[in-house]
């Protein structure tokens, strides 16, 4: 981390290649152009409405819901959602296949991996609250 709490840019570069490797349809490009006709509470946030249009998403996933309003995502045929929310219909829809990814998680660390109920407290800490209560009820 550097001093002003942000994460260092080689560790942005491993997460990123990570991500890639594991969801290498997830880059989206060519939405570029559409980020100037777009309208969002935040001007700076054009750049996901724009990504999820090119990419067809259903949803877009975020702690900042009041960025993006149902009525100007509506036209595009998607919504937002709160992480927690999200993930935990996720969990709803596919118990097991949330699990396996929550076993296997914490072996992806590059330190030492946590035991199951610290792995939960820092989903807790990350305001997955939701997520967290349903994975301990195991």
């Amino acid at each position: 981390m550097t001093a002003a709490g942000r994460e260092t840019r080689e560790r942005f570069l491993r997460t990123h290649y990570i991500m890639k490797r594991a969801l290498p349809e997830a880059d989206v490009r060519g939405c570029e152009q559409r980020i100037s006709s777009l309208t969002l509470p935040d001007a700076d946030d054009r750049h996901i409405l724009a990504a999820a249009i090119e990419a067809g998403a259903q949803t877009i996933s975020t702690f900042h819901l009041r960025h993006f309003p149902a009525q100007v995502l509506a036209p595009f045929g998607f919504n937002a959602r709160a992480p927690d929310a999200f993930l935990c219909d996720l969990y709803e829809t596919d118990r097991e296949g949330v699990r396996a990814v929550f076993d296997a998680a914490p072996l992806n660390l590059s330190r030492a991996a946590p035991s199951a109920g610290s792995f939960i407290d820092a989903l807790e800490r990350q305001r997955l609250v939701g997520l967290a209560a349903r994975l301990r009820s195991r």
